[in-house]
């Protein structure tokens, strides 16, 4: 296994003064609620789904629902939609990670020093595998009872924007509250050592490790809070699928190591794989209340950076000034 995926202590002091061959560093800042990259993505999927759902939406669907069982468009509709979209980001941002292609983004890197290897790739994604067929499709199947249970809709009334809107608000409570008050109890050191330090072998995270974790962390912190919210908000299917992707989406780019343009950003989770102690949340509410936002550790570290480059800059300037 590569030292990088060796377990490091949260203790352990980070040396910020390392060089940076690729380009500018993108350096830690405040994580606010919602961001410019946040808004806009979310806002262009949110706008492609509705735009597709009033163009095609009515023959596609008819379709599905005549050829389907009740079931198969739950369950296996909502396996594919959930393998689709992760595979899809998670296949780029590999490109990205193992080719350095295309290498301008590099400079977008947020841990510039730690050069993604085909042996992290290959070590995660057998426990992805794993957690996609040992957890993922029995909880589909919880899932499946649930919303019979709850009565989903199916049917051919599609959802509204509007409807959306207000949904979504139910589905990002009950995300933040599951996820952070989970992921805090996995960090306490009974349940960190046995269950939650295998996620954190990432202290430079990449995509593909937003599901590299215990089955049984898997199941209560990734899964549960996420598939929860359509089951309580009793929401339509296609709505589910829309809310899977939106959120599937975001755990991968919280884990996906660079800052990119527009895209919302990772910089709050990158840095809890980092010190181990701030930013246990998806949203950052609660993070706020309790007092475990990174906010000023933040600060500090981008003055530390800050330093060390200028630093590293002026020893270079000074060695070639002798050269001359």
């Amino acid at each position: 296994m590569s030292s990088e995926l060796k377990h490091v202590d949260p203790e352990q002091e980070q040396d910020a003064s390392l060089p940076d061959e690729w380009g500018p560093t993108v350096l830690h800042s405040t994580k606010a609620l919602f961001e410019v990259g946040d808004v806009f993505f979310y806002s262009v999927v949110i706008a492609i789904f509705f735009g597709s759902l009033h163009t095609y939406g009515e023959q596609f669907w008819s379709h599905i629902l005549a050829t389907y069982s009740k079931p198969v468009i739950i369950l296996g509709g909502s396996f594919i939609v959930s393998q689709v979209g992760f595979w899809f980001w998670v296949s780029l941002l590999a490109i990205l990670d193992l080719y350095q292609f295309p290498k301008s983004f590099w400079r977008y890197k947020i841990q510039p020093q730690k050069v993604p290897t085909q042996e992290w790739y290959w070590k995660a994604l057998w426990v992805a595998l794993q957690n996609q067929f040992f957890v993922g499709v029995p909880t589909g199947l919880l899932l499946y009872k649930l919303m019979e249970w709850r009565g989903n809709p199916i049917g051919m009334e599609f959802p509204t924007m509007l409807g959306f809107a207000k949904e979504m608000v139910g589905f990002l409570v009950i995300e933040e509250v599951g996820f952070y008050y989970g992921h805090r109890l996995l960090h306490l050191p009974r349940f960190y050592k046995r269950i939650h330090k295998q996620h954190h072998l990432f202290t430079a995270p990449i995509g593909i490790a937003a599901i590299y974790c215990h089955p049984l962390e898997h199941f209560m912190c990734n899964l549960s809070p996420l598939l929860l919210g359509p089951v309580v908000m009793k929401s339509h299917v296609l709505t589910l699928w829309l809310w899977i992707t939106i959120a599937q989406t975001n755990a991968i780019n919280s884990h996906c190591g660079f800052q990119l343009p527009l895209f919302p950003s990772p910089l709050g989770h990158d840095y809890h794989h980092e010190v181990f102690n701030k930013n246990y949340g998806p949203v950052g509410v609660l993070d706020w209340f309790h007092g475990t936002a990174g906010t000023r550790e933040m600060a500090e570290e981008k003055k530390r950076i800050r330093a060390a480059a200028a630093a590293t800059a002026a020893k270079k300037q000074q060695a070639e000034l002798k050269q001359e």
